[in-house]
């Protein structure tokens, strides 16, 4: 005689055979499975030697079934002999559930519809028998009175079916998928389509106690894992929208209490749903202590400490970037938000005011308004008064008194400024480093332009050697200025043709949230390049800190 340990070796031989004949029939028989929101069940249980059946089955929310032999749990259950006890095999049910969930409704024009899913446990020749043992999981969608050929979509809590009428009234639809009708093959079942188990939400009669629905009333129900707790038929005939319920007037599921199910049982301080330390309830259920670090799922709370169980927030964090052209915000899902300003909002960058037009933000950036000295030569206006007379106040990068702006052989940038400030986050990419100044283009080297991308790198006397590129999709060109601005908006560059004379260009470029190491030590080296050759390189060397030392400024001398 075989035993039941041979026959069971025996059945996990053909199971994946098995498994896909089911899946095959099923396939061919109706249309596709159109969405799949069911999250396969976590584990089987031991075998009970009373009656061959797994003790429990477990879904991914740590909650586990076990087989439902009363009519507590279920008011149909029936045996043999009802006034003696439940035995195997003499007085066993042919058919009994693990997990059950009904719904049903009425369409406006007669039409009838009904949902059955559950977790089944059975016989493969329909007769309690040993060896003979199955637990399969069902899919079941029937309807009535629709539209002969037409094709409807059934929403239901484990994903959407797309179902084809057939022509023999008056059930129109009868479509079922079973996954696991294997003999002692349990396993097969947790690679069903009804999982995780639904659960009893809301309803005028509770559960009966150690069960996780109400067998014989209206209910509504959770566990769906894409928030789809309903039954809707969509299609021809139906109105728009279609017919939907979210009542389910059965649900069985006789619990095995364990840790970690989300239910309050003897033993337990508390239950949280997962056997998971650091959220105020432990991994064995029992309240943590009083102080202990948590998290509250509140983006916009710090030091979070457990108190009697429950998560409290602490106090906000700081989102202050220290940009005054950005909105400081907190999103309680996304964290501390720095939104740029609408352009044209007055701000400081901190220079002196020479010029009656003050400073706006444009793309979150402070920039100097136009008809504004942008020439940095300390005079309000854009003009060095070339060719004839040199500016001593403008930079000299070549030495020869006369001003870059004036000067073709200085092919340089004339930077004016560069500043570097770190924020009060060490953790993330902390950074800010600000950059101003001007640059002439040659005759020869035509119009400064974005048609093949603008990179500039930035370098100091410490190390810092940090290289932003904007590709020709990344610049917005006006023609006579040219914004830059990576996807993340973060990095911003604006190049601008200067009124004081042909191929002389301005530029400010913002670089937030840059990793910096350290701060900036002079000299700082800026190469701004156009297309794929350096056009043009400029240096500054006199830097200070300010206090206390967040930010580090160096300024042309």
């Amino acid at each position: 005689m075989q035993t039941r340990q041979s026959m069971l070796r025996g059945a996990f031989r053909v199971a994946i055979c098995a498994a896909i004949l089911i899946a095959a029939v099923a396939g061919s028989r109706h249309a596709a499975h159109a969405l799949d929101c069911s999250v396969p069940l976590q584990a089987v249980g031991p075998i009970d030697p009373a009656n061959g059946f797994p003790t429990y089955y477990q879904d991914s929310k740590n909650l586990a079934l076990q087989p439902c032999l009363d009519t507590v749990c279920d008011p149909t259950f029936v045996v043999p002999d009802p006034s003696a006890p439940v035995s195997f095999p003499g007085n066993f049910p042919d058919e009994f559930f693990y997990h059950r969930a009904i719904a049903s409704m009425n369409g406006p024009n007669g039409e009838t519809f009904i949902l059955v899913l559950g977790l089944t446990g059975s016989f493969s020749n329909g007769v309690p028998a040993d060896g003979q043992q199955i637990v399969f999981t069902r899919l079941r969608v029937r309807a009535t009175g629709l539209v002969q050929g037409a094709t409807y979509m059934v929403t239901h809590p484990f994903g959407v079916e797309t179902l084809t009428a057939g022509t023999n009234p008056p059930r129109l639809i009868d479509f079922t998928r079973d996954i696991g009708r294997t003999s002692l093959a349990f396993g097969l079942a947790l690679n069903g389509d009804v999982g995780p188990f639904l659960r009893f939400a809301t309803g005028a009669t509770p559960p009966p106690p150690g069960t996780i629905g109400n067998p014989a009333a209206n209910q509504t129900v959770t566990g769906s894992a894409c928030g789809t707790n309903i039954f809707r038929f969509e299609g021809p005939g139906l109105p728009a929208g279609g017919v939907q319920t979210n009542q389910f007037s059965t649900v069985i599921g006789k619990r095995l209490p364990r840790c970690g199910d989300g239910y309050l049982d003897a033993g337990e301080q508390c239950d949280d749903g997962n056997v998971l330390d650091g959220d105020c309830c432990s991994a064995t259920c029992r309240l943590e202590p009083n102080g202990s670090p948590c998290q509250d799922g509140d983006a916009c709370t710090t030091g979070d400490t457990c108190s009697t169980g429950t998560c409290i927030g602490g106090p906000p964090p700081n989102c202050n970037d220290g940009n005054e052209c950005t909105v400081d915000s907190c999103d309680h899902t996304l964290g501390c938000q720095n939104l740029a300003k609408p352009n044209d909002t007055p701000c400081d960058d901190g220079q002196p005011l020479i010029c009656s037009l003050p400073d706006t933000c444009q793309e979150g950036v402070c920039s100097p308004a136009g008809g504004g000295d942008m020439d940095n030569d300390q005079v309000c206006n854009h003009d060095d008064n070339c060719p004839s007379v040199a500016n001593t106040g403008q930079a000299d990068l070549d030495g020869d008194g006369i001003g870059n702006a004036c000067d073709p052989v200085d092919a340089t940038v004339a930077l004016g400024e560069a500043t570097v400030r770190r924020s009060s986050q060490p953790a993330q990419p902390n950074g800010r480093i600000v950059l101003k100044g001007t640059f002439q283009m040659a005759p020869t080297e035509g119009p400064f332009s974005a048609v093949a991308g603008i990179s500039v790198r930035v370098q100091d006397g410490l190390g810092l050697d940090y290289t932003v590129a904007w590709s020709p999709g990344s610049c917005a060109d006006s023609g006579t200025m040219i914004r830059c601005r990576s996807e993340s908006g973060w990095l911003r560059g604006t190049f601008w043709q200067r009124p004081s004379g042909p191929g002389q260009y301005g530029f400010h470029i913002a670089l937030s949230r840059v990793d910096l190491h350290d701060m900036l030590q002079g000299p700082v080296t800026v190469d701004i390049m156009h297309g794929d050759s350096i056009d043009r390189v400029g240096t500054l060397d006199a830097c200070g800190r300010s206090t206390p030392a967040v930010k580090v400024r160096c300024r042309a001398r």
